[in-house]
């Protein structure tokens, strides 16, 4: 499996790291033209929004690949050994059925007779290539989720890592200890 997260973690940080980039380049290349020689790109301010809305997407896959998307693992601190692994399981498994759907109704939206025929306003792009972020999002986070629950059910998961895990940072973040006793 590392080398499938190699390659994903390459595609993921490639794409989110040239939207983010571009959007940034222009961006400053803006203000710079405006400043120096007063000269206005109209459809920059328009160009940055769709960059940033498919950075937005491209770094909602990071997230998930870090495990540092909002989460409530209460049941975590106080389940111990299989228990726990199966619970975490089930959450990869019920995340992964969650992005496969919104995933699917995202693909069809761009097929919609709307996104086909509809430009944006200033730089003329169809608009199924904006819309292109979220399933493409959502496709890398599905592909990404199946990849922590292959993971998750072989029990490499943050939550037993031992000191260095993040269910172990969150429990002390709190006061509480996961032999079950509390910090006052």
């Amino acid at each position: 499996m590392s080398r499938l997260d190699k390659i994903l973690t390459a595609i993921e940080n490639a794409l989110a790291m040239t939207a983010l980039g571009l959007a940034t380049a222009i961006a400053v290349s803006a203000v710079l033209l405006r400043f120096f020689f007063n000269v206005f790109f109209s459809w920059s301010e328009e160009a940055i929004i769709y960059l940033i809305i498919y950075s937005t997407f491209l770094g909602a896959v990071i997230t998930l690949r870090h495990n540092e998307h909002v989460s409530v693992d209460v049941l975590l601190i106080v389940l111990k050994g299989r228990v726990r692994r199966a619970v975490a399981v089930l959450g990869a498994v019920l995340t992964a059925i969650y992005l496969l759907v919104v995933g699917i109704y995202a693909w069809l939206l761009l097929f919609e007779p709307f996104s086909t025929s509809t430009v944006t306003p200033s730089t003329k792009l169809p608009l199924w290539v904006v819309e292109a972020a979220v399933p493409i999002g959502f496709t890398l986070m599905f592909v990404r989720a199946l990849e922590i629950v292959w993971r998750t059910a072989r029990g490499r998961t943050a939550f037993e890592e031992g000191e260095g895990s993040i269910l172990m940072s969150e429990a002390e973040a709190t006061g509480t200890k996961l032999d079950g006793e509390t910090r006052a």
